[in-house]
């Protein structure tokens, strides 16, 4: 052990420090596969395919992190040795603070090694998963009974992990810490602190007393872009807060946002970290180059499709111009192509696949993927988060009117409903839209309606509820938004089922 980590049971209680290569062993998570699971009916093969948000390639950038996060963990308990005065004086202070009503800027700070940093990227990148996964190596919750034969019993919290509030609200985030605390450690704080009249500044010295009292290794803050939302100077007294943290404390803050995040981060919280040496993570897009071509061989062998498709340069480069190397689209991507496959019975899949399934189901992101691939800056930051994409809409819809029927099974084994539903999805109407329509009309006739007749009048209400509008030049301009409105109310943007 570093000889300065010796005589600190906080830092002896922790795991040793991994290498790079322990790091990788520890992060990596293989769904469960098997290749004879290609042969079994769609209706599992759709099951299947939810393992694919469950496997996990670690990749430079979690080395990185965990490496961050090790160090501001074991360099912030330097000067909180438990087993020494400076402990007991502390809390001692904060005691005396909170019996005479202060200020939590009147608690006394001294010296410390914390530094925190920050986390910033694009929505989608995996930010908040690296970062979940990195503390869970780490065991959250340590009893301490004795130390070299001495008593010491306390319950030390190596870290904790927060969302920042919607609104900034500071009494939120008290909330919010006294819920994880209660979570991690069995306590009942929450209840204890929220149904009293406490004020903010009350709340705030109580925070940070139970802090010092459970010894909380490293203080996690994810979407710190709601701040951006704050009024009334809540995103500078927020900041202020966790500089005390680091400053008076020494508990390391790290902070974890969208490109958002980026204007309210400047100012007193980076300037109390710029001497730590440990500087902020900008986490961009990947880029296509060798490390996204090792995540997608990786991924590419959990397939469900009865045919086997390989791995090629040009799927890669497919895969990577419709997600512009975002992970959380590319997986999901990834995951849909093979859902048509399935569900479509044509059991394969090819680039162009790739991006008529971009096409059709990322509508929703398609502007913010094309200002990525344009490089402009002036239109990326136009977009200032990536939103997320839902697959579970998506699946649902094919799993409640598209189950798979065996090729020896008669059309006359399927309901009504269903035989109606396959046809109006057939003239491209969508999932959703035909399952609702053919319900409405077969439950409007009192006595046995045919396919052909339920399918004409559930088409007909169809066209009703989507008047094609009149066109003009400007209208049909779609680089302007009312364009981009046409085309949607067109129906050419599919975005239903997202």
């Amino acid at each position: 052990m570093i000889p300065e980590y010796q005589g600190n049971p906080l830092i002896e209680a922790l795991p040793d420090i991994w290498s790079s290569g322990e790091v990788i062993n520890l992060l990596s998570q293989k769904a469960a596969y098997n290749n004879g699971e290609r042969e079994l009916d769609a209706q599992y093969r759709l099951h299947c395919i939810h393992r694919l948000f469950r496997y996990f390639q670690p990749l430079e950038q979690h080395i990185d992190i965990e490496q961050r996060i090790s160090r501001s963990i074991r360099q912030g308990y330097l000067e909180r040795n438990p087993i020494l005065p400076a402990f007991a004086a502390g809390m001692a202070d904060g005691y005396a603070v909170m019996k005479d009503r202060g200020s939590y800027q009147m608690l006394q700070g001294s010296k410390t090694a914390a530094s925190g940093f920050t986390i910033i990227g694009v929505s989608g990148v995996g930010k908040s998963t690296a970062v979940e996964k990195i503390l869970a190596m780490y065991p959250q919750r340590i009893l301490h009974t004795s130390y070299h034969g001495k008593m010491l019993a306390m319950t030390q919290l190596a870290w904790l992990k927060l969302d920042c509030p919607h609104d900034g609200s500071l009494k939120q985030l008290c909330y919010q810490f006294f819920h994880a605390v209660d979570v991690a450690a069995g306590t009942d704080y929450f209840a204890q602190y929220t149904r009293g009249k406490y004020s903010l500044e009350m709340l705030l010295i109580i925070m940070t007393q139970l802090v010092r009292q459970f010894q909380i290794g490293i203080l996690v803050i994810d979407e710190i872009q709601h701040l951006s939302e704050a009024k009334g100077g809540g995103s500078d007294k927020m900041l202020n807060f966790f500089v005390t943290l680091v400053n008076t404390i020494g508990l390391p803050v790290v902070l974890i946002g969208t490109i958002k995040a980026m204007s309210i981060l400047q100012g007193e919280f980076r300037q109390a970290r710029r001497g730590s040496g440990q500087g902020d993570l900008v986490w961009d897009r990947m880029k296509n180059d060798a490390a996204w071509r090792v995540f997608v061989k990786s991924m590419w062998r959990y397939q469900w499709t009865r045919a086997s498709v390989p791995y090629t340069d040009e799927m890669v480069d497919a895969l990577y111009d419709e997600s512009q190397g975002i992970i959380d689209i590319a997986v999901k991507l990834y995951a849909i192509v093979q859902i048509d496959a399935i569900t479509k019975g044509t059991e394969a899949f090819t680039a162009a696949d790739i991006h008529r399934a971009a096409d059709r189901k990322l509508a929703l992101v398609k502007p913010m993927l094309d200002a990525l691939r344009s490089g402009d800056r002036k239109k990326i930051l136009k977009y200032e988060d990536i939103a997320t994409v839902s697959i579970e809409d998506y699946l649902s819809a094919y799993k409640a009117v598209k189950p798979e029927v065996p090729e020896k099974t008669p059309e006359q084994r399927l309901t009504v409903l269903e035989q109606t539903v396959i046809r109006l999805m057939e003239m491209e109407v969508e999932p959703a839209t035909a399952k609702r329509l053919a319900g409405k009309v077969i439950a409007g006739h009192k006595n046995p309606v045919s396919v052909g007749t339920a399918c004409k009048e559930a088409y007909r209400l169809y066209v009703m509820e989507t008047p094609e509008p009149v066109p003009s030049e400007m209208d049909d301009d779609v680089r302007t938004a009312a364009g981009y409105d046409t085309i949607r109310q067109k129906g050419l943007v599919d975005e239903t089922e997202w």
